[in-house]
């Protein structure tokens, strides 16, 4: 094999996209789940896409407090991984990996602060896995049952996601 310089080599990767959420649940375990304004009809959690040398756990404390409007208490230990996520290219989009982290369980009080950027979200709701079922789509709610189980057993979880059916929600 020939050897390639970095920068000659670099080009020839595949390029995708990097993003970091994190599940936050209320004091009963029912996830927090934010409406988008860009895509109605998708729920999502805290978090977004990863600033040029930006790691995710930063990503994922920038984008709680502009989603939310503030960095609960409960982010202030280390962080801990719950779900990487993998989805393949989806013209325009190329490949992305995700990572979520565990945000806690938020108290009565902070869910009362969230103050969401109208921008991006319009709105936010806790509800039960169950009761976010026929609400979000398949992907969203695999992440959902993901991101549990994975605070359950204290083992991360990996996705990896089929193609979107068209005109299907995350």
């Amino acid at each position: 094999m020939t050897f390639v310089p970095p920068e000659q080599f670099v080009l020839t990767l595949p390029h995708g996209v990097s993003y970091a959420g994190v599940y936050f649940t209320d004091r009963h375990d029912r996830p927090l789940l934010l409406t988008s304004v860009h895509h109605p009809g998708e729920y999502q959690y805290a978090g977004g896409l990863l600033d040029p040398g930006e790691d995710p756990w930063a990503c994922a404390l920038r984008e709680t407090a502009e989603e939310i409007g503030f960095v609960p208490a409960s982010l202030d230990d280390a962080p801990r991984l719950l779900l990487l996520s993998f989805t393949p290219p989806e013209p325009p989009w190329p490949w992305k990996i995700g990572v979520t982290f565990d945000g806690g369980r938020l108290t009565d009080r902070e869910i009362e602060r969230i103050t969401l950027d109208p921008a991006e979200h319009s709105g936010h709701a806790v509800r039960t896995v169950d009761d976010w079922s026929p609400i979000v789509g398949p992907r969203r709610l695999r992440t959902l049952r993901a991101s549990l189980t994975a605070r359950r057993t204290g083992r991360a979880e990996y996705l990896v996601s089929e193609p979107r059916i068209p005109g299907e929600n995350g």
